[in-house]
């Protein structure tokens, strides 16, 4: 595992319960975790802030979208109402490409057909895209060298890949928050105590199952040894500074890697923070997001 203080089981699940004891989890929260449909919207609405904030240069407008790794598809919606042309969400999880599918069906029908909800191997043949976005997807992707082959391959071009993720660092990255809520707990707990709480936590009368634990069943984390092997999400445990190299050897023209510092206008902490999000070493641990363009070379 990358570095961790390793702090074992004994500590880690005394420390969640009295973090989820002062810190409960937003009841809007549970919501979205507990239904896809509700999720699906949160996607489609939290979108227009996020292309604010870090895709305000991309160009939508005719051009046809490979949503990778978008899941349900929310964000599809909102990119084609800045103008996208057609939208493929391409995904590995068949269950989510299917809700994804028939909530589009139900809660857009006047944009039928312009949404394709694929899993890689069904994807067509050739160069069928303009811009590839991978939108809080790449922090999951255990060959994130070979997808972004299949980026290149699908693009035409000219074609971008915009991507958007956290590094193994970030304080959020664990994707185990809604069960742990201890900020940081890659870095303070070792995987194996973290997996231990989570198995109790699952277990406990105050625990509100999210809808993977209803689709995948309550034992989902049994015989789960490395957050690798997430139930539902893999993940890849890259840091910021091992994801540069990975984007090195990629087939594109880098265009920008930018690190995000902590923008938050009502907190002081955040404010002070923000510059060392961009200093060496510092920067994998407070910052907030990253974002990366890539091109393909033109013909």
């Amino acid at each position: 595992m990358p570095f961790s203080l390793n702090l074992p089981f004994p500590i880690c699940y005394p420390a969640v319960r009295l973090a989820r004891r002062l810190a409960p989890a937003p009841a809007a929260r549970m919501r979205e975790l507990s239904d896809q449909a509700v999720y699906f919207e949160n996607q489609y609405r939290s979108t227009e802030r996020a292309t604010r904030d870090y895709m305000s240069d991309l160009k939508f407008d005719g051009r046809v979208v490979l949503d990778v790794g978008g899941g349900l598809g929310g964000r599809g919606v909102y990119w084609l109402e800045l103008g996208a042309k057609q939208v493929y969400c391409i995904d590995i999880n068949r269950q989510e490409l299917d809700a994804g599918r028939a909530i589009f069906a139900k809660q857009h029908p006047g944009r039928a057909g312009q949404i394709t909800f694929l899993h890689p191997s069904e994807a067509p043949a050739g160069e069928i895209g303009d811009l590839a976005i991978l939108f809080d997807t790449f922090e999951h992707l255990l060959d994130p060298a070979a997808v972004l082959q299949q980026c290149f391959d699908w693009l035409r071009p000219g074609g971008e890949v915009w991507i958007g993720s956290i590094g193994w660092y970030n304080h959020m990255a664990s994707h185990c928050m809604y069960a742990l809520r201890i900020p940081w707990c890659q870095v303070l707990f070792s995987e194996r105590a973290i997996i231990q709480t989570i198995r109790r936590v699952t277990r406990s009368a105050d625990y509100i199952p999210s809808v993977w634990d209803r689709l995948e069943g309550p034992d989902r984390w049994a015989g789960v040894t490395t957050l690798r092997d997430r139930p539902g999400e893999p993940l890849n445990m890259l840091s910021l500074r091992a994801i540069r190299r990975v984007l090195a050897k990629a087939p594109f023209e880098m265009v920008e890697f930018s690190v995000h510092g902590f923008q938050g206008k009502r907190s002081r902490l955040a404010r002070l923070l923000n510059p060392a999000a961009r200093l060496p070493v510092l920067e994998e641990l407070l910052h907030s997001y990253y974002t990366v363009r890539l091109r393909k070379p033109a013909a």
